[in-house]
């Protein structure tokens, strides 16, 4: 089975992002409607940074019909992939999928929502493409896929979701490909519920999400139920 050793240049970021206004509604008992959809501009910025500064892309594909998520990925030079009819983050990432660029070329599919994964941890993901087909990075929460890689764009059919990790790694096994999984602190962390926040607060100060996580003044509300007092 090829891998990413016989073709290096030719590897295409995948970023689905789903509309803003709809995005984390999880987090609603902590965050106005407002705020949630700064939150995700700020997480897709910083995820978009990290992957423009990581080494040995060949572009960057932002799959959205959201028109303030298009003028993020504007500023970073991100082709945008526009999924009209948004009916979740697998059929946007199948929208990106059937570029043309893309079909003989290999991917790094990443959410809009690990702001604190590092250019390293890209390129671990990357690295590990050179020894096995498709690579994993599991979500830390929820047992979601925080980052799926493949060497060929066809190799397993993308997933994501809620136990993703697992569903990816049987679709390789059963496809008979090897699996390589890369766990960070940095790819494993995403901010999806309210129990992400105090985190994320405390964890990356030099992200635009945790900046705006500090200026919400998350930590103090998250810690306070609805009746107030103190969480036990």
């Amino acid at each position: 089975m090829r891998t990413r050793a016989d073709n290096p240049a030719n590897v295409w970021a995948i970023v689905p992002v789903k509309q803003l206004s709809r995005a984390k509604q999880r987090l609603a008992p902590v965050l106005s409607g407002q705020q949630r959809i700064a939150l995700a501009r700020a997480m897709l910025h910083d995820v978009l940074t990290t992957l423009s500064c990581t080494p040995g892309l060949a572009g960057i594909l932002v799959a959205t019909c959201d028109a303030a998520a298009a003028r993020v990925a504007a500023q970073f030079g991100a082709r945008l992939v526009d999924n009209v009819m948004e009916t979740g983050i697998n059929a946007a990432v199948r929208s990106a999928l059937r570029v043309p660029e893309v079909t003989s070329a290999g991917v790094l599919i990443v959410p809009a929502d690990i702001p604190f994964a590092t250019p390293a941890d890209m390129q671990a993901a990357l690295a590990a493409l050179d020894h096995t087909p498709v690579v994993l990075a599991p979500a830390l929460s929820d047992g979601g896929t925080n980052a799926l890689a493949m060497c060929r764009r066809d190799l397993i059919a993308p997933t994501f979701g809620t136990d993703s990790f697992a569903r990816h790694q049987a679709l390789a096994q059963r496809a008979g490909l090897a699996c390589g999984i890369i766990r960070s602190e940095g790819l494993g962390r995403d901010i999806d519920g309210p129990d992400d926040l105090v985190l994320r607060a405390a964890a990356q100060p030099g992200s635009r999400a945790a900046q705006l996580l500090a200026e919400f003044k998350v930590a103090r509300r998250s810690a306070m139920p609805a009746g107030g007092g103190v969480r036990k």
